[in-house]
């Protein structure tokens, strides 16, 4: 029974790789086989014990628990429900934290993401550039809505891109793959759908793994560096003037940062979200308004002509933690990546394996992605390879 059972996790770990760029059903479908596996498997002893020695595990359930505690302070707590939804979500990091996982079952869930997130990209750029696929009329679950690219939603598809991309060139660079021509084509494709998506947030992490690994490869060579600092600069610049979706974003951006968050029309409402939450933050700092309060003091209080009955955070994870569990519960969220930090820059490649965390630290500061689905999970999914894989 139990060797069955492992089968199965395994293969369903594989699976992962690919429902988590093309569908949140099949996502969500996965995660709870893998949790009923889990069950079944029991082995709860090592398993607790594994949990426990986990400083990072440990500050998981702090901070769930301390959510719980925060329904007893404030007058408001109508999204509580949807706030513990969210939090259900990062019970799965202990689920595939403690998995067994084998090093082929690893590579193989790397591999598949990778190629689905790269056919991903041929069919977003097939749909942005109004190209008919011989192929749709035998999957109808392929969108034409301008919000979703290929098959999820263009700022989440953007995200997954970019950490594609970040995978794929440490293969590329990093280890004797015989399948070179392969990651350079993944990576092209990659390139070429995140800058013609309207999603930001991949595209800035693009750029910081970029120059990331071009100062660390070339951190003796001064010259060497800008050059390729110079060509980063340079395509940037052909990107900008030969992508309208681009241009249009980040002459948007810009606009805004020298207008004080002036669009025109009113204040961008990001600009609002973090004003406000900061203003608030200051009357309660330690312990913030309590759980689910985020969503109704914004429609109650704040009369900046924007609609906010739609938004249950700030955009900013930091921002939305601090704002209903003060600097006690931000401090928690933070200890989760400190300690997960500490955990990778240990291994072997431990300097490339932190810009999973790091990146999704800054991607933070622009929306609350720790309680995002599909991206919470892949966060999930991309650290347990992170921190289980063996450098050759």
């Amino acid at each position: 029974m139990s060797k069955i059972v492992n089968k199965i996790q395994q293969l369903a770990f594989i699976l992962l790789g690919v429902t988590i760029p093309t569908t949140i059903a099949g996502t969500n479908m996965i995660i709870g086989l893998l949790a009923l596996l889990w069950i079944l498997e029991g082995n709860f002893k090592n398993k607790f014990n594994f949990i426990k020695s986990s400083k990072w595990m440990i500050s998981i359930f702090a901070l769930i628990a301390f959510y719980g505690l925060g329904m007893l302070w404030g007058d408001i707590h109508l999204n509580a429900d949807w706030q513990f939804q969210r939090l259900a979500l990062l019970l799965v990091f202990p689920v595939l934290g403690t998995m067994n996982l084998k090093q082929e079952t690893i590579r193989n869930g790397v591999v598949a993401f990778l190629i689905t997130t790269f056919i991903s990209a041929i069919v977003s750029i097939a749909i942005n550039n109004n190209i008919i696929l011989p192929i749709d009329e035998y999957f109808s679950f392929i969108n034409y809505d301008w919000r979703i690219s290929a098959f999820i939603k263009y700022n989440y598809h953007n995200v997954l891109l970019s950490l594609a991309f970040t995978i794929s060139l440490y293969i590329l660079i990093e280890k004797k793959s015989k399948y070179k021509v392969a990651l350079v084509l993944f990576i092209i494709a990659y390139l070429i759908s995140i800058f013609t998506e309207r999603g930001r947030a991949g595209q800035v992490i693009f750029n910081l793994s970029a120059i990331f690994h071009i100062v660390y490869y070339n951190r003796k060579h001064l010259l060497k560096m800008l050059a390729f600092l110079i060509l980063l600069f340079s395509f940037q610049f052909i990107v900008y003037k030969t992508t309208k979706v681009y241009k249009n974003r980040f002459d948007a951006v810009s606009n805004i940062i020298k207008n004080n968050g002036d669009r025109g029309k009113g204040k961008d409402i990001r600009y609002v979200f973090v004003k406000e939450s900061l203003k608030r933050i200051k009357q309660k700092p330690i312990l913030g308004y309590g759980t689910g309060s985020f969503g109704t003091i914004f429609i109650d209080e704040v009369k900046s002509g924007h609609k906010f009955y739609s938004h249950t955070t700030p955009h900013n994870q930091y921002l939305f933690v601090w704002f209903e569990l003060g600097i006690l519960g931000l401090l928690l969220l933070l200890s989760i990546f400190y300690s997960q930090i500490k955990e990778l820059i240990v291994k072997k490649d431990g300097i490339h394996r932190v810009l999973l965390p790091l990146s999704f630290m800054f991607l933070m500061l622009v929306d609350s992605y720790f309680f995002i689905f599909i991206l919470t999970i892949a966060y999930i999914f991309l650290y347990t390879i992170y921190s289980s894989y063996e450098s050759e």
